[in-house]
């Protein structure tokens, strides 16, 4: 019959497991190695940064959706009063909600059907 693993020996597992990596990733960098010959290595370049969301825009995009607030908070997933705080230009939207704005600015057809569909 085989023996349970318990949570803390679970951990201690992956512990070890971190550890010999970062220990091995030290002994390379130590030794000179180029991490290219030993790791797979990626450098990410094509990703631009979200455009910018001011009070103005945030507005006219909310009017082009012809949502109130209420809905249109709930259409990019933060509370009522982050949309208001984001048109009133007390706060601005962070990158992540930035995206989703571009993406909704972008096809708005794809958001009013959503809408209708609620």
């Amino acid at each position: 019959m085989k023996a349970r693993t318990t949570r803390s020996q679970q951990f201690n597992t992956a512990d070890k497991k971190v550890l010999s990596a970062l220990k091995d990733l030290h002994d390379t960098l130590a030794a000179g190695i180029p991490l290219e010959q030993k790791y797979t290595v990626r450098t990410v370049t094509a990703v631009r940064e979200p455009a910018a969301f001011d009070a103005r825009r945030v507005r006219e995009l909310r009017g082009k959706l012809g949502a109130s607030q209420d809905v249109f908070a709930r259409l990019v997933g933060v509370s009522k009063i982050q949309a208001q705080s984001w048109e009133q230009g007390r706060r601005v939207p962070s990158p992540l909600a930035r995206r989703l704005l571009e993406t909704v600015e972008a096809d708005p057809k794809r958001f009013l059907r959503m809408l209708k569909a609620a």
